[in-house]
């Protein structure tokens, strides 16, 4: 790939910078708006989060480890178009039977429509990264990503009014869509075929346990906020949600290292190289696990201070909740490494009973943990779950990777 270097580090960049802006939206909207409003905040993203796998149908990783060109780059759009559909039309329901307040339903929905466009994005993104364009991805995803954090400042400084300031974060993304993200596809465009509706089903359906896995697991790293949200208040979801977020680097540090690997991985499993196939996953694997210790190491002496300092919110009550959450957040990232492993080998219905069995006992759990212990049961509903994840998905590909060098083995003879 003759833009592998520059692939690699924009899509670092903007993949680091984008997912960092929730924390930076949280830190305005605490500093700004009070601890209560940032609560509102802080829960409506997170769901906007699940919402927008709805959206997204998360079938970037089929779209461009697709290499037989099973469905068209027509096709994806297509089908993106009907998620879309299928995202807002679900997200208006869960408000309606919420029964929210109108403000808390503004919100929940402004951050909803804002994920809504980002899931388009996506799938504009995954023709363009299969072109061997992925820094044009990362490109767009950096000027989104600080053209949106200096929106929301800008507003919610000047009229202390977090429901505006969330619709300025939709306007921007939605603007630089067409004057980026569109752009950008066309120069990667070959050809434009025909709506089907059987070749859109059958992508439904092909995407199907990919989506079901993706929904489940962001429910279950979210499950603590939804009882939270039922049993405690909005200043808790803040301190939570605190707590949480620098997870998220663990999660992007895990897609911006196995991304630029997908379609080498898919390729290797296509030659049937099981040699390389291992040793590219066994280097990813080792380089989550060294990255993972040194951040556990880091975040004991800097976390707590720094968001502390941050936020201008006392957390050193919280030292070992934090610290509960990195371990997990490491497992969190090795997670995401494993399933998009699995799924270029094509197994994503074990993953999603996997999952379906995980969310069973973290919907018992989570209620029960956040009622008696707080914010530390809350810490430990996530922990444990990401533990068992990790351990069955491990197991997993083990299994899968002793059946394909078996039967690799058994045709070259």
């Amino acid at each position: 790939m003759k833009n592998g270097i520059k692939n690699v580090a924009w899509n670092a960049v903007g993949s680091t910078v984008n997912a960092f802006n929730s924390l930076l939206f949280a830190i305005v909207a605490t500093r700004i708006n009070g601890v209560d409003q940032a609560g509102v905040f802080s829960y409506a993203f997170a769901n906007a989060c699940i919402f927008y796998v709805i959206g997204s149908y998360i079938v970037r990783a089929f779209q461009v480890t697709d290499i037989s060109g099973e469905f068209s780059d027509s096709d994806y759009i297509y089908n993106r178009f009907i998620t879309c559909f299928m995202m807002i039309l679900a997200l208006l329901a869960f408000i309606i039977i919420k029964c929210y307040d109108f403000y808390k339903s503004a919100i929940v929905f402004t951050l909803g429509l804002f994920k809504c466009f980002e899931a388009f994005s996506e799938v504009l993104y995954g023709i363009v990264q299969k072109n061997d364009q992925l820094y044009k991805v990362g490109i767009s995803l950096f000027i989104k990503a600080t053209t949106g954090v200096i929106a929301f400042v800008f507003i919610d400084f000047f009229t202390k009014n977090l429901l505006l300031s969330c619709v300025s974060i939709g306007i921007v993304y939605l603007l630089l869509i067409l004057i980026f993200d569109i752009p950008a596809y066309r120069c990667c465009q070959k050809s434009i075929s025909s709506f089907s509706m059987k070749r859109n089903l059958n992508l439904l359906k092909k995407g199907f346990s990919t989506f079901i896995i993706t929904i489940l697991g962001i429910y279950l790293i979210n499950s603590p906020r939804y009882a939270i949200d039922d049993l405690q208040s909005n200043s808790v979801q803040t301190v939570y949600g605190i707590i949480i977020l620098p997870a998220t680097f663990m999660c992007l540090l895990g897609q911006y290292i196995i991304q630029p690997c997908l379609t080498s991985i898919s390729e290797n499993i296509r030659q049937k190289n099981y040699i390389m196939l291992k040793k590219i996953i066994t280097r990813i694997i080792l380089l989550m696990c060294v990255i993972g210790s040194g951040v556990f190491v880091l975040a004991y002496f800097l976390e707590e201070p720094v968001l502390s300092w941050i936020y201008n919110i006392d957390l050193k009550n919280y030292k070992i909740d934090m610290l509960i959450i990195i371990l997990g957040s490491v497992l969190y990232g090795l997670e995401t490494v494993l399933s998009y492993v699995l799924i270029s080998f094509r197994k994503t219905t074990v993953q999603a009973f996997i999952f379906m069995g995980v969310s069973v006992f973290a919907a018992l759990i989570s209620y029960a943990m956040v009622l008696n212990m707080g914010i530390r049961g809350a810490s430990l509903t996530y922990l444990f779950v990401m533990l068992i994840i990790v351990t069955a998905f491990i197991l997993c590909l083990l299994i899968f990777m002793r059946r394909y060098r078996l039967s690799w083995n058994m045709q070259g003879e």
